[in-house]
Order: structure tokens, then sequence, then C-alpha cells
């Protein structure tokens, strides 16, 4: 690939869309790209990262296994997002897991020339402090629904943070729902029943597979 076309990539992320080619010409000559197909682990819970990745293409799941060796997702991450900086920060150690949920493209840098992009531009801490600070809130959040929600609330609450608008409706974004209760910390066969009773109430509304949520 092109250092015009690496260059057009690192534009289209949330962290590099503000800065012109010009400063980020030197990045993308250092920057690299791999295919990954669904299901890819791309680092573990805990491993000693050298980079920091960027979505240029698909979905990846962050998550965390619980004593019991259950998986727990914390978030999703779509393109322009990015993750690893965590780790940057923290002598390499990644925090949780992350897997692909499609086929996806990712840009990676290596923590050196990250390093060195943040010495030739200090503001480039404010796009990763505000990233950061988005992340700690969400996750603050998700492990408080988690803790303090009825099982109904708690997936209700997932349903609603994962809805997209579609012709006009609220439709719920989850393949199965085996993800469901992963996002929301519960079994399969709860989650199953929940819906069942929510439908019953008049939250949401089914289709086949497809849950439309109550306005």
């Amino acid at each position: 690939m092109t250092i015009d076309l690496l260059t057009f990539d690192l534009q289209r992320t949330q962290c590099f869309k503000r800065y012109s080619v010009e400063c980020l010409q030197p990045l993308a000559k250092r920057s690299s790209i791999r295919a990954l197909r669904k299901n890819t682990i791309i680092c573990m819970d805990g491993d000693i990262l050298q980079s920091v990745y960027f979505i240029l293409k698909g979905t990846v799941r962050v998550f965390k296994e619980n004593q019991q060796g259950k998986e727990v997702t914390l978030y999703k991450l779509s393109q322009g997002e990015s993750f690893g900086e965590t780790a940057w920060l923290n002598d390499g150690k990644q925090f949780a897991s992350v897997i692909t949920k499609e086929p996806c493209n990712i840009l990676t840098i290596q923590h050196a020339d990250f390093s060195q992009f943040y010495a030739d531009h200090p503001d480039f801490m404010d796009c990763i402090a505000t990233r950061l600070s988005s992340e700690i809130a969400n996750i603050s959040q998700h492990l408080k629904e988690i803790a303090l929600g009825s099982i109904h609330q708690r997936v209700l609450w997932a349903l609603r943070s994962n809805a997209q608008e579609v012709a006009g409706k609220k439709v719920a974004n989850f393949a199965t729902h085996r993800e469901l209760a992963s996002l929301i910390g519960c079994s399969r066969e709860s989650v199953s029943r929940t819906i069942q009773d929510l439908k019953k109430s008049g939250d949401v509304t089914l289709d086949g597979d497809t849950i439309y949520l109550q306005t």
C-alpha cells in the first residue's frame, strides 16, 4: 500500500483526523495494515503489546474473563476507533482481550513511533485523554448496570445502548442472545426468558430474530 493511502487511512481515525497530511506522512511510513478474519484473537488480557491498533474496517469486541472462565464483554469498537493506548501508558500491558467480530483491517503503529509522534505534537495527548476518559466512563456505566441492575434492567439497558435507527425504528444490534448475555454477564437462557417478558410488557417487539425497541 502506498504512503498516500496509509496517510489517508490515518486521517480517517478519531485520533489523527485533525492532523494534516504533512504531519502524518512520517508516521504512515512506519505503520502497517493487517487483514484479519472473523473471530481472530488480536491480543489477550495481560499481553505485553508493542503497538497501538486502529480499526480501518470491521468491528472488534473487548472482553475479560471472570474466575469461572466466562467472558464478559466490556464494549465494542468499530471503524475509526483504536485500542492499545492504555498499554502504551502502562509499560505495554494490555488490560483486556480483543477479538474480531467480523473481517477487519487493522492499522498498527509501534509504541516507539507513537511516542515520537506525541513528542513532536504535545497537543496529541488531549485526544488520548479524551479517548481514555470516554472509555473509562463507558466501562464504569457498564459495570454499574451489571452490578446493580436486575436482569430485566440489564437486558433493557444493553438493548437500548446498542440500538440503531433503521427506517424510523430502533433495532437492537445483537446477532445472538449469547452475545447479549456476554455483555451483561448472565446466561443465554436468562436473556431469552427476559426478552420474552419484555415482549409481554410491551418494551420490545419481535420479528423473527430482530428485536425492535418501543419508544
